[in-house]
């Protein structure tokens, strides 16, 4: 039997006996009925049962994130598939799985009739693992993470799918989809913390002791839904196609962050130079901050393509599609801050988006039409305009509810009343061109162009009991979007494949505010480019060497308010990815491969041209390149995979990940927060797969996992064994 990549399908813990199961004799009579001699057998219907568990120690959670499974054990059906044929001509199918711990489940059944079509139902839900952490800061080992770090989100899903497709008739189909997603997530926005061993500075200086590194988290509550009804037909050389459709989404989201966690000012509070003298527990009050977003969306919309075969070697496609959307937004961002008063300490609730209700409708209007052109035996053309106008309005109504006072414990409430409207139109030419005139050669190019222009009108949000009307703001709105890449392929031998490719890309935005009502003036100009080269390396035909360099580079320049402000270079952007792969299949008993990952991301943006910002009278010097520094993204990763076929039932596989990353710097810490990733990670795994008979496999792994993590001090370190037990029956 052939060793082939038999991949770790799940990642799974301790077992016990599971390795002692594949020492059982074959079950009597598999003699009986000869197997094949060239690989397993892949069974018409049949079930797969699985057991997997995990010896974790360390930070569960972190494994459940970086795994995507559960540190604890789980089983179930991994897989099933059954067919039949019911009558001469209707086939029943029905797959499915049900894994406990993965949570993991599926449900489909199909009916397909001969020459009239087809119906399928079915309901999935998989889980999601994440790990509530925020920060380590390594001046004073401060780690902040959620009392209950294991989150998770479900995602589900259930759908209903017909088709009628009589012979030389339009095909009809029909399908419905409820889609949910439910459950808690860690979130980048980040509180803020005193607790960092900075000390408390009196007199002014530009960098404090604070630090976003408080964990926050967000919990999820969202569903869509989908009707979709299409008809296609083909008479000749025409085909036509149409369909209609209503979309809905009902999103309910809601952020919880915790700044200054565990402190609280003094009452009446001191100044500066008193509270510098205090512990970090008296610099600031704690506030927790809880934002509820809300969007419930309706889009109905109607597309339709065609093509025509004008010639043997022209064709033209058509297309068109119109849409209506609406969204209703609501919700509210409440602040809780615990203030210290003369009679001890009190929770005033405050809110900048208080009872937010808003609204907007959008049309827009979508045409596209491509030519396809065989100009010669060896040269392709593709011809193509896409084109698309948009209509914006919208509007919106919340209360402001502020604090005020000496302790600031008197609310006072102030409605808010704002609109916008924008009207936009896009234009994408797009060219693709193939020749294979030469020899061993192929060469391609391909580009578009997208180019947007519009007007933007909006007012900002004013008291409706002072104003009759906020600021109004008048925008002239473009943006350019090109993408351009030119590349040829060349087997210069049977030894040697070699490919290459020049890309660039180009993206600019830009609102420019006109009449007597100015609005913004603002340019977002990016541009990369780069190379990418492939060659393959076949010395004998049982070794294959590949490698792969992608070089890119871009800068980006912005501008900010008033069109005197030049635009200045923002981002300097430097990417490299060099990546080998080598398989060796020496014989039909052996496989090996080998691959190696190399990248090399930088974005640069001041730094290292900032330099030390000088003092003022309000603001201490302070050095401007500790704070503004790279990031910095440059990691390794390795793998090596090895089959041996011991005899025409019996495979034997090794496996090893590798990933390995040091971009963290702690001696930043003093100025700012020391991001970056310094982490080292590996997953060593060996396994079996052996026949029992004409309709038993079992496929059984044992691994190790391991990660260490500088980034976050230690605290989500973890490893331990792991083991995976399947059975496949066919049925």
């Amino acid at each position: 039997m052939n060793a082939k990549p038999l991949f770790f399908l799940r990642s799974a813990g301790l077992v016990a006996g599971a390795i002692l199961a594949l020492s059982c004799p074959r079950v009597a009579g598999a003699d009986k009925t000869a197997v094949p001699s060239d690989a397993f057998p892949n069974f018409d219907s049949y079930i797969k049962v699985s057991g997997q568990a995990a010896s974790i120690t360390g930070d569960g959670a972190a494994f459940e994130s970086r795994s995507k499974l559960p540190q604890q054990s789980g089983a179930g059906i991994e897989d099933l598939h059954y067919s039949k044929d019911t009558t001469n001509d209707i086939t029943l199918a029905i797959d499915g799985h049900a894994l406990a711990g993965t949570e993991d489940y599926l449900g489909q059944v199909s009916w397909t009739k001969n020459e009239v079509g087809k119906l399928e139902i079915g309901y999935k839900r998989f889980r999601t693992f994440y790990d509530g952490v925020g920060g380590f800061f390594p001046l004073n080992s401060n780690w902040q993470t959620l009392n209950s770090n294991e989150l998770h989100i479900d995602r589900s899903k259930f759908w209903i799918d017909a088709t009628v497709a009589l012979p030389n008739k339009p095909v009809f189909s029909i399908k419905y989809t409820n889609e949910l997603r439910n459950g808690q997530k860690d979130s980048t926005i980040w509180g803020t913390t005193d607790f960092t061993g900075l000390p408390y500075n009196a007199a002014p200086i530009a960098v404090t002791p604070s630090r976003k590194s408080v964990a926050s988290w967000i919990n999820i509550g969202e569903r869509h839904t989908n009707l979709e009804a299409s008809a296609t037909h083909t008479i000749k050389n025409v085909s036509v196609a149409l369909t209609v459709f209503h979309d809905e989404t009902n999103n309910l989201d809601t952020r919880y962050v915790m700044l200054y966690p565990g402190q609280n000012l003094p009452f009446p509070t001191p100044t500066a130079a008193a509270i510098a003298a205090l512990p970090a527990t008296k610099w600031h009050n704690q506030v927790q901050q809880q934002q509820t977003d809300g969007m419930a969306t309706k889009t109905t919309g109607v597309t339709g393509t065609g093509s025509l075969a004008l010639s043997k070697t022209l064709k033209l496609s058509f297309g068109g599609a119109y849409q209506i959307v609406r969204n209703d937004i609501s919700g509210d961002r409440p602040l809780m801050t615990w203030t210290p008063t003369a009679t001890g300490v009190q929770v005033v609730s405050t809110d900048n988006n208080y009872n937010l209700l808003g609204g907007s409708a959008v049309k827009v209007l979508t045409g596209n039409v491509a030519l396809d052109w065989n100009i010669a035996n060896d040269l392709v053309a593709k011809l193509a305009f896409k084109g698309e106008e948009e209509y914006i309005r919208g509007s919106s109504t919340y209360t402001v509810v502020a604090a005020s006072g000496t302790p600031a414990v008197a609310l006072a409430s102030t409605p808010r009343l704002g609109w916008g409207k924008l009207h936009q139109n896009s234009s994408t030419p797009v060219l693709d061109i193939r020749y294979s005139g030469i020899k061993d050669v192929s060469l391609y190019f391909n580009g578009s162009q997208r180019s947007l222009s519009g007007t933007e009108n909006d007012t900002s949000h004013y008291n409706p009991l002072t104003a009759a009307s906020g600021t109004l703001a008048n925008n002239n709105v473009s943006e350019d979007h090109g993408d351009y890449a030119l590349g040829a392929n060349w087997r210069t031998s049977r030894f040697l494949t070699v490919r290459g490719e020049l890309f660039q890309k180009n993206h600019q935005t830009e609102s420019a505010g006109y009449g007597v009502n100015l609005g913004d003036y603002y340019l977002l100009d990016n541009h990369f480019k780069g190379v990418k080269l492939t060659g393959i390396v076949n010395p004998v035909p049982t070794l294959a060497l590949t490698g792969r360099w992608v070089h890119q580079t871009g800068t980006m320049q912005v501008t900010g308010y008033l069109p005197t402000y030049p635009a200045f270079d923002s981002c300097d952007a430097k990417n490299d990815i060099i990546a080998g792969t080598i398989d060796w299949n020496p014989s039909k008993q052996f496989y090996a491969q080998v691959n190696v990952n190399l990248v090399y991301n930088n974005i640069n943006t001041i730094y290292p041209r900032a330099g030390i910002t000088v003092a003022t009278s309000t603001v201490s010097a302070y050095d401007t390149n500790r704070v503004l520094q790279d990031s910095k993204n440059n990691y390794v990763t390795s793998s090596f995979l090895m089959g041996f076929a011991v005899d025409k039932h019996t495979d034997l596989q090794a496996q090893y990940t590798d990933y390995r990353a040091n971009n963290g710097d702690p001696a930043l810490a003093a100025l700012t927060m020391p991001y970056g990733v310094s982490a080292h990670d590996y997953l060593a795994t060996v396994g079996i797969k052996h026949q029992f008979n004409d309709k038993v496999v079992i496929n059984a792994k044992i691994g190790y996992a391991y990660s260490n993590n500088d980034t976050t001090g230690g605290f989500t370190n973890y490893r331990g064994p792991l083991a995976y037990i399947s059975i496949e029956h066919a049925l």
